[in-house]
């Protein structure tokens, strides 16, 4: 047993699991406990040993095998570890395989069969991204397809040139151009053998024209991804020479002594995708496993790379090298920012009051040169900065000519995907007619195949029909015969017994009538016995008779059979005919229903669907949703409708113009009409004043007025008004006066009608005291021989209450009255004047 790898399990079993427990467990329960607490001492014993182990010097220490207490143990033990291990790592080794192999698929079907890799060119300065096409190797098939389609257009177009000439074969050719379907055409990458959108008829011409439309496709890609790869060229090309700028403004910085991080533009994983295969050790998080064999090889190379760096190290020319550039350009750059001028010694040995004159002058030199170089320094310093601001000018500039490329390349690439939308948009639509031809056809051929089933079938059911109506008219011919025969039984009954006396005759008919009950023969029997014969009859014709109606009998019931055999031959005739006419029917049906579906493809066939690209503002449509819908808009050619509305606006002119015209003469006719009116108005007022002047009496006063000037009508006139005027005043005083003395005796009136008022309110007071007061008492000492009593009385109370309110309420508003006719004599205070008028 190890210690070292191995820890011994001390279990303490509850007095609940001890329950459980067998006898000898509960005997041994107590030395079992015991050895454990042994075992663990002992473990414990042995890790100090180790641990102390561990700290003596190497040549003292034990190997580890040394404090095994069970060697067998512990070999059982490493080998079932190292075939766990063996197990484990078969499993992920097999885990692997899955997994490459699972890779190796992806990788095939996604990247390997890609003749042009997935790939994207990013902007510089913004985060816009241009993507190319991911292109496979175009299949043979595919290739030979094409060029079988484009060797039967120009068969066809040399069959049109021999027999229409040159220029139909232009016309065929160019046919396609008088309408615009896609891009394509403004990319110039159209497909010359094309046909016309509108001679598309035939399954074969819509199926070719799909493989030179999955052409033109092609050619899209190609076209974009030759621009994409030049772009992207570009932009390799300038990162390198973002990276040289970048490295001459590192050396610039240095030189200034100045740490700035500089811009490095990279290609991220979009722009390189091979990087996906590519596993860096950084993105490996666990840590790497090594067998012993490959630990070898590690440390040979490792100790390959140190002799390889010593050899460089030890390189003379490499040192005479890096002499010679120290030598020559680090010194010229030194010689200006680090070149420093010699201080003089007598500048620190002795002060400067001790200087004697040619010190002076030394110094003062020391300080010119001093000058004038840190005046180099800065100069050189604004050159350097100059510089560096130069070359990052450049990379900018240059770095958004790139992007102002790639912008470009952005808008190629949103026409590219146009023009491939607007293609594949014509293959779904050929196919779709395709298919729908395809599906029309086999209906026509299902449903042709139905109808000729159904003809065939009901020509043979016509066929048995007229078969088993002739039966039924034969079986119907029977009938009628049996019904005669009946019928004449019937009617020579008498003549069969002419010679016997009419009683017996009519007793015989009257039994020739009766029929049996229950079963036939014994009531036959019954009917036949000689006890139900006539007196007077003789045997033989009793028996002549019986056998009549026996036969009679046999007839009924025969007619009988047959008529009900007959109605089950008319009910199947019946439902036989019912039969053949919904058999009829359905084939009228089919045929309807097939020469809807002939009429439909028809239409499909001829009705084609033509894809145009339309600018903004030419499409007339109401737009309620996102895709307008077309199915009842009308194209027109923009030339119609401009022709169209030049016309409509002419003849609105013309009209505007004659409308004009027409209200400037209705308004003369109009102005005339009114001053004819108003001339007749006036001749007839004339006429008028004419008749009332000759009709005119004058009075003594008109005359006398007449007569008189205006000086004395006026005198007259004054005189007149004074004398109205003192005869309204006196008037007016006799009114005031007689006003006054109705205001005092209505105000006496009031006073005195107050008083009553005063004292019918205190009574009804009182007589709310009273009433109050009885309540009290009729409901403290009320019973059934008082209550008619108290109930009259209380109602005479209450009628007198609503006497007394009412009279109150006419006399408060008889006293208003009052109050307000007073109010009105006092106000009329002023004379009122009759206004006169004078012609």
């Amino acid at each position: 047993m190890d210690v070292n790898t191995e820890s011994t399990e001390t279990e303490t079993e509850t007095p609940a699991e001890s329950e459980y427990l067998s006898e000898d467990d509960l005997n041994y329960f107590e030395t079992k406990e015991k050895l454990q607490a042994r075992m663990e001492e002992i473990r414990s014993t042995i890790q100090e040993m180790i641990l102390e182990n561990e700290s003596v010097p190497e040549i003292e220490r034990l190997e580890l095998k040394e404090f095994n207490v069970d060697d067998d143990r512990q070999k059982m033990h490493d080998a079932m570890v190292e075939e766990e291990v063996s197990r484990v790592k078969d499993r992920i080794e097999i885990e692997i395989l899955e997994r490459c192999y699972r890779r190796d698929l992806i990788k095939r079907d996604c990247w390997d069969c890609l003749k042009v890799k997935d790939r994207a060119v990013k902007a510089f300065h913004t985060e816009h991204e241009v993507t190319n096409y991911p292109l496979k190797e175009r299949p043979q098939a595919e290739l030979d397809a094409l060029k079988r389609v484009e060797n039967r257009t120009k068969a066809e177009l040399q069959r049109a040139q021999e027999k229409g000439g040159e220029e139909e074969a232009e016309e065929v050719l160019s046919a396609q151009s008088g309408v615009t379907s896609s891009y394509s055409a403004e990319l110039g990458l159209s497909h010359p053998y094309l046909y016309d959108q509108f001679s598309l008829h035939t399954t074969e011409q819509k199926l070719n024209q799909i493989i030179m439309l999955q052409d033109v496709i092609f050619r899209i890609k190609v076209a974009l991804n030759t621009q994409f790869d030049k772009v992207y060229k570009q932009k390799v090309q300038e990162i390198s020479r973002v990276k040289e700028r970048n490295k001459q403004v590192r050396e610039l910085l240095e030189e200034l002594e100045v740490n700035e991080e500089l811009w490095v533009p990279a290609l991220n994983d979009r722009e390189v995708p091979e990087r996906v295969f590519v596993v860096d050790d950084s993105e490996i998080k666990a840590e790497k496993y090594l067998t012993p064999e490959q630990e070898k090889e590690e440390e040979r190379k490792r100790l390959e790379e140190q002799k390889h760096l010593a050899a460089k190290s030890d390189d003379v020319r490499e040192r005479a090298l890096d002499d010679m550039m120290d030598g020559v350009l680090e010194v010229k750059k030194d010689s200006v920012l680090k070149t420093e001028v010699a201080q003089p010694e007598f500048i620190v040995a002795k002060p400067d009051k001790e200087w004697t004159e040619e010190e002076k002058k030394q110094f003062k030199e020391y300080e010119n040169k001093v000058k004038e170089l840190n005046t180099e320094k800065e100069k050189y310093r604004k050159s350097l900065e100059n510089e560096i601001k130069g070359l990052q000018k450049i990379t900018k500039e240059a770095t958004e000519r790139f992007d102002e490329g790639l912008k470009k390349l952005f808008e190629r690439k949103i026409k590219s995907d146009m023009a491939i939308c607007q293609e594949e948009l014509k293959i779904k639509t050929l196919n779709y007619s395709v298919l729908m031809e395809e599906v029309m056809r086999n209906e026509e051929l299902e449903l042709a195949q139905k109808l000729k089933e159904m003809s065939a079938q009901r020509k043979k059911v016509g066929e048995d029909l007229q078969k088993f109506e002739k039966e039924v008219e034969s079986f119907q011919e029977s009938y009628n015969n049996i019904v005669a025969d009946d019928k004449a039984q019937d009617k020579d009954f008498r003549k069969e017994f002419m010679s016997v006396h009419k009683a017996h005759v009519d007793q015989l008919y009257k039994l020739f009538k009766r029929r049996p009950r229950g079963q036939k023969k014994n009531a036959m029997e019954e009917l036949d016995a000689q006890r139900n014969m006539p007196e007077g009859l003789t045997l033989p014709l009793w028996e002549r008779f019986c056998q009549i109606r026996r036969t009679k009998i046999d007839t009924e019931h025969k007619i009988k059979a047959t008529a009900a055999t007959l109605a089950e031959m008319q009910a199947s005739l019946l439902k036989k005919r019912e039969e053949d006419e919904t058999g009829e029917q359905e084939i009228e049906y089919l045929a309807a229903e097939l020469e809807n579906l002939r009429e439909e493809k028809k239409n499909f066939l001829t009705d084609i669907t033509v894809q145009f690209l339309l600018k903004q503002g030419q499409v007339e449509v109401t737009n309620m949703d996102l895709i307008p819908d077309y199915s009842e808009s009308i194209l027109l050619h923009r030339g119609k409708v401009e022709e169209l509305n030049h016309t409509i606006r002419t003849l609105g002119e013309q009209k505007i113009a004659m409308m004009v015209q027409t209200k400037d003469f209705r308004k003369g006719i109009i102005q005339v009409e009114w001053d004819n009116t108003m001339r007749r108005m006036q001749i007839e007022d004339l006429k008028n004043k004419e008749r009332d002047i000759q009709k005119l009496r004058l009075t003594e006063d008109h005359k006398e007025y007449l007569k008189t000037d205006s000086d004395s009508r006026v005198c007259k006139q004054a005189i007149s008004m004074k004398e109205t005027q003192a005869m309204q005043l006196k008037t007016y005083q006799k009114d005031m006066k007689y006003r006054k003395q109705k205001i005092r005796n209505l105000q006496a009136q009031a006073a005195m009608k107050e008083q009553k008022n005063v004292a019918l309110d205190k009574q009804v007071q009182d007589m709310h005291v009273t009433v109050s007061q009885m309540r009290h008492i009729y409901e403290a000492s009320a019973t059934e021989e008082n209550e008619a009593v108290n109930t009259e009385q209380r109602y005479q109370e209450v009628l007198l209450v609503q006497r007394l309110k009412d009279t109150a309420r006419f006399q408060m508003e008889k006293l208003a009255f009052l109050s307000a006719e007073a109010q009105r004599l006092r106000m009329r205070n002023v004379p009122s004047l009759v206004q006169i008028k004078y012609d």
